[in-house]
């Protein structure tokens, strides 16, 4: 019998392996993106500034390590497998530094404010004159100047911005008519999947040309790609959603069984059909009013408590295996603390235990890219604030223990 469970190869050197990322992030997207380029086996080095490092070091909670040093929990959540050096890029001599580590990198991140990395002299003219072959990522609320001439381009923004301009917070089921925010980063994560796409596709083309780019990735865009069903139904048919309905589909959505709610997912004719004979009820299947998602749509009204109706009288662990044996997809709403208990979390090792120096074992989100030729990702806590700067300085860069031990007294590592 052949196994339908395909390993990765520990053996295998990983994927990004050998390239090195200069990262100046903050916050969730720009770090969430360089942990999963780091994941993927690249050197990213987190570059901040001297003293306070990054805002996430200093957001509760806090545990300190055992040299009575505050770590952020926080920052557990997309800082594994980096380096961090500390560089005060105010000064000329922090410049003077990093521009010879951008000699040395491959991509250049940053999730700084719109214009920062330029303001201090890095234009991407200079950047590919220092190195031909660098790519430079920029993430942001609406893209930057050099990219677009968006008017929103100076804006700040911040997760629940990106959900609010993508229209993204009018799609949710809830009661009452304000928006919704969904209570967690949708549109950081997102912006991050998409930088790391561009980022990969820039590092693959340069296989071809042996040049950098730019790769121009905004959270306004990011966000308002995945309202696409709402936007093509508006643009070509006039239609404004309502909160919380698949305007193509009914049923689809949450439901509520006799222990909890579920959610049926019925998506085109022949599910249709199979969930009428499933809840014992086939005539609906060829009502004449209910031919379409669209028509049933528009008789949600009295369809819904029909169905709520069959499920009262069956808890959540027998409608969800008994619908999904009928060919009806279906599943229960699971929150954290299920998550945490899942086999199938765990059979997919999308909970990765990471050491760390205050707070123990923590589970985290892991990778949720799986591939047969590549090893598992590391799993290496969070950086201290500069715990490599010496490492990275001595070996990146030949500088001596003096040099160094210089830097430091002035304060610029």
């Amino acid at each position: 019998m052949i196994s339908s469970m395909i390993p990765c190869d520990p053996d295998a050197a990983p994927a990004l392996e050998g390239i090195r990322v200069l990262s100046l992030e903050c916050f969730i997207a720009g770090p969430t993106t360089s942990m999963w380029l780091a994941d993927m086996g690249a050197e990213v080095i987190k570059i901040e500034q001297p003293g306070h490092g990054e805002p996430c070091r200093t957001i509760a909670p806090k545990k300190n390590d055992a040299h009575g040093q505050p770590r952020s929990l926080g920052l557990l959540r997309a800082n594994r497998n980096k380096k961090s050096l500390t560089l005060d890029l105010k000064s000329e001599e922090g410049k003077a530094v990093f521009e010879k580590l951008l000699a040395e990198a491959d991509v250049l991140l940053d999730n700084l404010s719109p214009e920062a990395v330029a303001r201090m002299g890095f234009t991407w003219e200079r950047l590919q004159a220092i190195n031909p072959r660098l790519i430079y990522t920029t993430i942001s609320g609406f893209g930057r100047s050099d990219m677009s001439q968006g008017p929103y381009q100076h804006w700040p923004a911040f997760d629940i911005v990106g959900q609010a301009m993508a229209g993204l917070m009018q799609r949710p089921e809830r009661t009452g008519t304000d928006p919704a925010y969904l209570g967690f980063p949708l549109a950081d994560i997102q912006v991050g999947i998409v930088a790391v796409t561009g980022t990969l596709q820039a590092l693959f083309q340069r296989t071809r040309t042996g040049k950098g780019q730019r790769v121009d990735v905004a959270m306004y865009d990011a966000a308002l790609a995945m309202n696409e069903l709402a936007m093509i139904l508006n643009t070509a048919m006039g239609i404004v959603p309502e909160p919380g309905l698949h305007a193509l589909s009914y049923p689809f959505g949450t439901f509520r069984a006799r222990d909890g709610s579920v959610v049926i997912a019925v998506l085109g004719e022949k599910i249709w059909a199979r969930f009428c004979e499933a809840i014992g009820r086939p005539e609906l299947g060829s009502d004449e009013r209910l031919q379409s998602g669209v028509e049933r749509n528009a008789h949600a009204h009295w369809l819904t408590p029909l169905i709520n109706e069959w499920l009262a009288e069956r808890d959540r662990d027998e409608v969800v295996p008994y619908l999904i044996a009928k060919g009806v997809p279906a599943a229960p709403i699971q929150d954290v603390d299920d998550i945490a208990k899942c086999p199938q979390v765990a059979a997919r090792e999308m909970l990765m235990e990471i050491e760390d120096p205050a707070w123990g074992p923590v589970r985290v989100t892991g990778q949720p890219i799986k591939t047969s030729g590549s090893p598992p990702p590391r799993r290496d806590p969070p950086p201290s604030l500069g715990q490599h700067s010496e490492e990275i300085l001595r070996e990146i860069l030949g500088m001596d223990a003096g040099q160094i031990d210089g830097l430091r007294a002035a304060g610029i590592v």
